[in-house]
Formats: C-alpha cells, structure tokens, sequence
C-alpha cells in the first residue's frame, strides 16, 4: 500500500514537472496527460474569461414557456431577471481563436461559461496562449454500473374491483405508486398535467411499447452524437421513461402519466467511457431553453474509469463536480431537478457513497427502498462533505415495474435510477397542483410531508414522500378550484406501519357528515377521531397512537359518511 501510494505521489510530481509550463492545466488533466503520448487525443473542458457584448433578448434564447418560468424565479427574487450574463453566447473571436489552436468544440456551457471539446495533447500549449482562456481541465467520464432487471411474465389486464377505491386499474404497478400515496392524488385529477418533464439518460428503446401510446414527447436531442429530433436506443431509458410517465391499465402507470417529455440521450453506452460529465451540462441548457420543469437523471458521477481521476468523497461538497454546478444552475432557473443517490451502498462516516450531481445543494437527490419501506442495501449514502444531509427522499427502488425493451413486455428493475422517476413523478404532481411553486418549494413540499421529516438522515434522508401530503402542504392559490373526487374512497393510512405517527386521507365527493373511527383486534372501539361535517374534497387526518396508549399491533379504521362505510387496516409498530 505505501509503495503503490508513493507511485501516485510520484507520478503526480512528475506531471506537474512535464506539464509546469501549461500554467492553465489543472493538476487532474496534468496527472491524465503524463499518460499520453503527444499525438493522443483528449477531451477537455475550457473555462473562458469573457462573453459576447451582443444585445440578446429572452426570446432569442428561450421557448416562451421557458421565459414564463424564469419569470416565475424573477418574481420570488431568485434571478434579477430573466436573463443573465450566464446566457450570453461566447464571443465568435474567442470560439474561433480556440479552433484555430487545434480544439474541436463539442459544447457551449454558457452557463457555466466552459467550452468542452477534444484536442490533441501536442496542442495544448497553443490553445493555453488564447488570451480567453482562464483553465483547461479533464472532461470527466464515467461507467455506470447497470440496473438489475427481472424479467415479468405478461400479465392479464385485471379488471377494475368494485373493491378497489381508485379510479385507475394499476396492475402490478400499484405497490410503488401507493406506497408514495400517488393514486390518491390521481382520484383527485391530478395526473401530471401542465408539466414538461426532460428525462437523462443513455438512450431510449423501443418507444412503440403500449405503456408509451398516450405519452407527448415534444423533443429529442441526442448528446453523443449532436443530433437533434433523435435520440439512439438503449433499453435503460425505457426503464426509466415508463416509470414516470408510462401508462397501460391493468399493466404500468406512472405517476406523471399526463406531464410532457423530452427526451435527452447524455450517456454513450457503446463507449469505454459512456458517461461524460459535459453531456449531462449541455442538456441542462437544452432543457432549459425547452421550458422544461423537472430533470429526472438516473445519472451518477463519482468513480470514474483509469486513467482518468475519480471524484472523491470530500468533493462531493455541492461546488466541486461539473454536473453539480449545471444542477444547481437548474435550479435558479426554475427547474426541478431529481437526480439518484447512486447505488454505490454503504460506508462508515464520515464518507459518503453519493455521485454527483446527488451532492447539490438545491435538487432532490433520491434514494432506495424495498416495498415494504426499508432501505436498499445499494443504495447510496451521505452526507455531503461539507455536512448536509443526503440523500434527500426516497422511493421505492427493488423490484420496480417497468416496460421491457423489447414487445408489448414487461419486467422489475432494482435501482435508484427506479426510484428517481418515481420521485420525479411526484413532483410533477404537486406541480400541476400548484404551477407557481418554485424549486425550493416543490422539494420543501416533498421532503416536509415525507415518513422521516422529524429525524432525517444520511440513509433515507427525510423518508418516503406522501404525494397526497405534498400537494396539500401549500394550499391552493385563489386562481385554482380545487378537484373534487368522484366516488367516496378510504385511502390506506401512511406510512404502514407506522410509530407513532400515521396519516388516514379520505374522499368525499359531495358534502357530508363523515365519521373516522379506530378499532383493536377484537373490534372494541378505541377512539371516535372525528364525527362533523364536511365539504366535499380529499380530508387528512393525522392519527397519532401513543395519545391513545396502544400497544404495537393491528387496528382497524373505518370511515362512515352518509350510506358511506369503508374499513381497512393498520400497523402500529413501536
């Protein structure tokens, strides 16, 4: 160990020996060229000292649905206006002045005013003499670690139960939605509408699958490549594609099922090194001049493939990694960003297992549980380096339902690039409810209402989001009429089981006097919660047991309103 630990010492010296005249070279890029022979082919990224002086208006650069939603960060006094220097192009004469030194330009990152391109080890020293540029820096690349996938014999469509108290049939997808109390939000009507959400990923395969039939894909770019208005195949963007927002009943439905989509390919799964880091920036800014809301990313950048230099954990501090800053960017501007924890599991503290951009300081970093609510032994931990706590929610993320890549099949996936879409899914939902919130407010919502607000921490961060609670946490602006349920409905409380804490939501779809009341085993009754009226509308109650002295164990509740009477029940676990 401390012979392999004085070679790296070495080796980095002598680097910073060879490479001492490229004053503008980072160390991480001095350590990969030290590898290199003079005639190799590298992939950098350049930060540039100025931008064009060219008067630019919004419209030039942004979708009119883009600059309503900037104007919504304007008015809560994040941006100072819609536009910033950020935005500005670069100038043509620094572009030009950087080709003429031999850089072949992939990507303009205006916002985080860098260029990312490839060039030829022999011609740094040229490129470091333009006069704009500030450093020249390591693309980073990464190889992800695929998600495992259990192939589902098809399943029947089942027919809607008279028993059921939902209004959609949600097949074998049920157990993922419900545990983040999304069908009740969807007996409500809110369904995703309103919402653009832009999914990462490495491509998306087999987009004729029926859980893809009703879905409004309103752009595709593919990253790799340039090319817009496509996006090459890859059986992982299906995975994460239908979990938003897929929708066959009796089979898959997403919670997002009504939301737009576009759909950005970041990841080159053909290559040793797919995952590039100035990818997942640029489709920030596409995205963003899209208008989208959300960014659902099952991305993670963290151990990167020799020789190219890992992230550590220290930096995973929210302001070191390329994608993070683009995340944070993202953000101000008004999106909502989700991003997967990572899958790397556990590590004793003070380290964390996070991959950026999970680290962010203003997204929704999204970890991993089992159906039954407990955390999946990969999923990755926190927190930041510089003591936040993260991950921030979870969903469920083993054995979750998605469409196959190949026919009209389906199969269960395992992963926290599950749970992300999950997660994104929600927050279209509290989205539509409520189309003014800004970023900050769609993830208080979330992580306020979620199982573990009152003790977050670095495995589950604040718990399993309650997406009923979420969209109840802000009320309703005076500009909104609030959806009235059709049928009456007992949702099951959550969570379940619960200590000591739980909440019982209900529909009532026309005035009336509801009574809520709690039972044990044997059907002697504990407490009437409540017996009034009310108007018609989803109602929440929180139960809270240890008022009541119970012990753990099973009790029932039961809602009665008019000919109205259901019951179900619950698990009190202490």
């Amino acid at each position: 160990m401390k012979k392999c630990a004085f070679a790296v010492v070495l080796l980095f010296a002598w680097a910073s020996v060879a490479f001492g005249q490229l004053s503008k070279v980072t160390p991480a890029l001095a350590t990969r060229l030290s590898t290199l022979p003079d005639h190799a082919e590298v992939k950098v990224l350049v930060t540039l000292s100025r931008k064009s002086s060219a008067t630019v208006r919004p419209e030039d650069l942004l979708s009119k649905r883009a600059i309503k939603r900037r104007q919504k960060m304007v008015s809560a006094g994040v941006l100072p206006s819609i536009i910033t220097s950020e935005d500005l192009p670069f100038d043509p004469a620094d572009l030009h002045a950087l080709e003429q030194a031999g850089l072949r330009i992939k990507h303009h990152l205006k916002g985080l005013s860098k260029v990312s391109g490839t060039i030829r080890k022999s011609d740094l020293i040229q490129l470091e003499s333009v006069s704009s540029v500030l450093e020249i820096d390591a693309v980073k690349a990464f190889r992800r670690p695929p998600e495992i996938e259990k192939p589902s014999l098809p399943s029947p469509i089942q027919p809607s139960s008279t028993l059921s108290p939902h209004v959609l049939n949600y097949g074998p997808s049920f157990g993922q939605l419900s545990q983040l109390n999304v069908p009740a939000v969807h007996d409500l009507g809110y369904t995703g509408q309103g919402v653009l959400i832009a999914n990462f990923d490495a491509g998306f395969s087999n987009l004729t699958h029926e859980a893809f039939s009703t879905m409004t894909i309103v752009a595709r770019k593919d990253f790799v490549t340039g090319q817009n208005n496509t996006v090459a195949p890859h059986s992982h963007g299906t995975l994460t594609l239908s979990v938003v927002g897929g929708f066959k009943e009796g089979q898959l439905i997403g919670p997002a099922f009504n939301s737009h989509y576009a759909l950005a390919r970041t990841e080159d799964a053909g290559s040793e090194t797919p995952v590039e880091e100035d990818n997942w920036a640029a489709a920030v800014d596409w995205a963003d001049s899209l208008g989208a809301d959300i960014i659902t990313s099952s991305l993670g950048y963290l151990d990167f493939d020799p020789p190219f230099p890992s992230y550590t954990w220290q930096q995973m501090n929210g302001q070191t990694a390329i994608s993070t800053l683009a995340a944070r960017r993202a953000a101000r501007l008004g999106i909502v960003v989700c991003n997967s924890a990572g899958n790397s599991g556990m590590v004793a503290l003070p380290a964390n297992t996070l991959g950026a951009p999970a680290d962010a300081d203003s997204i929704l970093a999204v970890a991993a549980v089992t159906s039954s609510g407990v955390r999946a032994s990969f999923s990755s931990v926190g927190p930041t380096a510089d003591g936040r706590i993260k991950p921030d929610i979870a969903a469920q993320g083993v054995g979750v339902r998605s469409a196959a890549s190949s026919g009209n099949n389906y199969t269960n996936a395992s992963g926290t690039s599950l749970s992300c879409p999950l997660i994104a899914g929600v927050a279209a939902l509290v989205l539509s409810a409520h189309p003014n919130l800004t970023p900050m407010q769609v993830i208080t919502a979330i992580k306020s209402t979620a199982s573990n607000a009152n003790a977050p921490n670095r495995e589950i961060g604040w718990g399993i989001a309650n997406a009923l609670a979420a969209i109840n946490f802000f009320p309703l602006s005076h500009h909104q009429t609030p959806l009235v349920p059709k049928d009456f409905a007992l949702h099951q409380n959550y969570p379940n089981p619960f200590n000591p804490t739980t909440v019982i939501s209900y529909n009532l779809p026309s005035d009336n006097v509801a009574k809520l009341e709690v039972f044990d085993m044997m059907g002697r009754k504990i407490a009437t919660l409540f017996e009034a009226q009310q108007t018609a509308g989803v109602h929440q109650f929180v139960f809270d047991a240890q008022r009541f002295g119970l012990s753990s164990g099973m009790y029932f509740y039961r809602l009665q309103a008019g000919a109205f009477v259901q019951t179900r029940k619950m698990i009190f676990a202490k």
